[in-house]
C-alpha cells in the first residue's frame, strides 16, 4: 500500500492557512520542495510521521489529506 496525496484537498486546506504556492508548502511543513512535489505527483509517499506534520500544520487529520493505494495503482 501506498500513502497518496489527496492533492485537492490538501490544496484547499493549505489555501485556507493563506498558502499557495508549493514552495510556501513545502516551508511551513519544513520539507524539500522536490520532495513535496513527489507527494503531490505520487512518486513518493511520506513517513508517517512527515504526514503527521503535515496534517498538524495544516490542522486536519493524516485520513483527510492521505489515502491509502494499492502499490502501483494509478490516479486516475
Amino acid at each position: 500500500m501506498t500513502a497518496r496525496l489527496r492533492v485537492e484537498e490538501y490544496d484547499r486546506l493549505a489555501e485556507q492557512k493563506g498558502i499557495t504556492t508549493i514552495v510556501a508548502a513545502a516551508k511551513l511543513h519544513g520539507l524539500n520542495r522536490a520532495l513535496l512535489f513527489g507527494y503531490r505527483s505520487g512518486r513518493k509517499s511520506p513517513h508517517l510521521s512527515t504526514a503527521m506534520k503535515m496534517a498538524a500544520d495544516l490542522d486536519t487529520t493524516v485520513e483527510k489529506i492521505f489515502e491509502l493505494r494499492p502499490d502501483g495503482e494509478d490516479r486516475g
